[in-house]
């Protein structure tokens, strides 16, 4: 009985082992969630510099339209110096819209990976769901099993208090049975035994044998 209630109870201390493990996968694929989240917020960050850079450029851009426009109202005199600023202005215009290009593209990039973290997000949080069901389920069953091993080991706990109370029972017997062994012995030594016969032969009492029958016969008899 024993041996098999030892075993079962370390079967069930491994399915709790599995079973408290579990919640480490999930805090794991909730760690690597969260850095997955820092890393984009921090690509977030950059893309919002270069927005602010790309702003800051437009601006100057236009500051330079309208010192432009204020060099052709106000200098038609030096017409010379005037298609030197303009040449450095297109020049300027070309390396500005070069700029917005890229721009442009990085821009694409962004909202396109965007685009891709927000499903893996979805899906993510949609595995966490059911993974955070399928802890809870566990989480019942183990309790259950806890549950019926606390009922296994009261009903154990039961069965040796009342295994204890029939080997005091039997030690009583044994004690009591070697206490009457020891009388008739010492009935015996000191003689009685020869009187026994007497009274026996008297009341027409014999064994089988043709002998007078011991004191523990008639003990058993009675």
């Amino acid at each position: 009985m024993f041996p098999f209630k030892l075993s079962k109870w370390m079967g069930l201390s491994c399915f709790r082992s599995f079973v408290a493990s579990l919640p480490n996968i999930r805090r794991k694929k909730l760690i690597h969630k969260l850095q997955e989240d820092k890393a984009f917020r921090e690509e977030i960050k950059i893309f919002h510099r270069k927005m602010k850079d790309f702003r800051e450029e437009m601006w100057n851009f236009q500051s330079k339209i309208r010192v432009f426009r204020d060099q052709i109202l106000g200098f038609w005199e030096e017409e010379r110096s005037f298609w030197e600023e303009e040449k450095t202005f297109w020049n300027d215009e070309k390396a500005f819209w070069e700029m917005e290009k890229s721009f442009q593209k990085e821009e694409k990039t962004f909202w396109k990976k965007y685009h891709i973290f927000w499903k893996e997000d979805k899906a993510f949080w949609k595995e966490d769901n059911a993974l955070r069901k399928r802890d809870q389920n566990l989480l019942l069953e183990n309790k259950a099993l806890w549950e019926e091993e606390t009922a296994l080991w009261i009903e154990e706990q039961a069965l040796l208090e009342e295994e204890k109370a029939l080997w005091e029972d039997k030690k009583s017997l044994w004690e009591e049975e070697n206490a009457l062994w020891e009388e008739e012995k010492a009935f015996w030594v000191e003689g009685g035994g020869h009187i026994a016969e007497e009274q026996i032969l008297e009341n027409g009492h014999l064994n089988i044998n043709g002998g007078p029958q011991s004191p523990a016969f008639f003990r058993g008899r009675a």
